[in-house]
């Protein structure tokens, strides 16, 4: 697997995400996907700010997101979230987040964001730009499947 292509966001899990048995409150895994993509998006010089001036979009709104939670995690774990970019369609990008402590792969995550406009105040699909395709591209890694 090309790490280049692998952009990894660095937190600690604080007081208040987990309880004493190192159940993760749910929605913690998923802000951490969610601050891992802007992240991203970031590392690879293509931040959504950046985007969005650029192309008129709205973000990059989620169409789609799911996780398997594998391991508890507990408060002041070191955690590497691996955020991946594996699939492109005409409109749809699909990020891929494996998050882990130390080699322990503890949650596995995957969301599908549209390429967005607004348009009479509507959100509405648009076609991905071909040279957005082509930097997407280099990006594209085999997805991990736990």
């Amino acid at each position: 697997m090309n790490t280049k292509k692998i952009i990894i966001y660095k937190l600690k899990v604080e007081w208040g995400d987990c309880d004493p048995y190192g159940i993760v409150f749910y929605p913690n895994f998923y802000k951490w996907m969610d601050n891992s993509q802007w992240n991203y998006f970031k590392k690879i010089n293509q931040s959504i700010s950046k985007l969005e001036k650029l192309y008129n979009i709205k973000g990059l709104p989620l169409l789609h997101t799911e996780a398997k939670f594998l391991s508890a995690c507990f408060r002041e774990d070191l955690l590497n979230v691996e955020t991946s970019l594996v699939k492109i369609t005409n409109s749809t990008i699909k990020l891929q987040h494996i998050i882990k402590r130390k080699n322990e792969i503890v949650c596995a995550g995957a969301e599908i964001r549209v390429w967005a406009e607004e348009s009479e105040g509507k959100i509405t699909t648009k076609a991905i730009p071909s040279e957005m395709k082509k930097v997407f591209k280099k990006f594209i890694i085999k997805e991990k499947i736990i």
